[in-house]
């Protein structure tokens, strides 16, 4: 037996790609990538458009690529219909004899949606491995050139609240804090940095792509457009 057929042995890959740089990806999963036979790259634009395939494609030829649309909404049960389905193609893939991958941005394990196909892999009796990818977290800071966090220091991350007074209760908790999903709450953000007054506060967006761009939240008021694909860092030394 060789080592394509151990890897299809009832075994997934999910594999993270990192925040949208094609050269921010694990050597691991460059190699996983290769060596399968289908690579399933979630798409959320019903044109066809998807940051994840154009990074795959950097590794992976097009006729091993499928893709599988995922709406933007909120709408649970119909996104949980999706991830129903999807599990299913994947297992069937997999009985096939085939060496299956699926990837997402940033990292598998951090708000995304493999945490929910995984799921529902588990749930018909398959075996998911990660392949961590390197978080829009650490893509921030490392462009923004800040620390996260140093000794005696914490941080925490969230999803960003709906209140501006939610938002600053989490600002003062923590020396360093990370709201992702920002989206079209920007304006409630921008907010809580008025009444909180951080030491630092940074909105990075569209980090890896070409259109990278990063926010002083302190100076600057972003375009409501900014919220999307993007991350804030907010650092203050009054935390409680």
């Amino acid at each position: 037996m060789d080592m394509k057929d151990k890897e299809s042995n009832g075994i997934i890959y999910s594999i993270g790609l990192g925040p949208g740089d094609p050269e921010l990806i694990t050597v691991k999963a460059q190699n996983i990538m290769a060596r399968s036979d289908v690579v399933v790259v979630p798409q959320s634009d019903e044109l066809g458009r998807s940051i994840a395939k154009d990074i795959v494609l950097n590794y992976v030829a097009l006729e091993k690529i499928q893709t599988y649309y995922f709406p933007m909404n909120n709408k649970r049960q119909e996104l949980e219909r999706r991830y129903q389905e999807l599990a299913q193609t994947l297992k069937s893939m997999l009985d096939a004899g085939s060496t299956v991958a699926y990837v997402t941005m940033g990292d598998p394990t951090i708000f995304s949606t493999s945490i929910y196909i995984t799921h529902e892999l588990q749930q018909l009796g398959v075996e998911v491995r990660h392949v961590p990818g390197i978080s829009s977290i650490n893509a921030a800071t490392s462009l923004a050139g800040i620390a996260l966090c140093q000794k005696g220091e914490d941080f925490g991350v969230y999803e960003l609240p709906k209140t501006a007074d939610e938002i600053a209760a989490l600002i003062h908790r923590h020396h360093s804090t990370v709201f992702m999903k920002v989206g079209k709450s920007l304006d409630v953000l921008l907010e809580a940095v008025r009444q909180t007054t951080p030491d630092t506060a940074l909105l990075a967006q569209r980090i890896g792509l070409s259109e990278e761009t990063i926010y002083d939240l302190k100076t600057v008021t972003p375009p409501t457009e900014a919220g999307y694909l993007s991350i804030a860092i907010i650092k203050s030394k009054r935390c409680v």
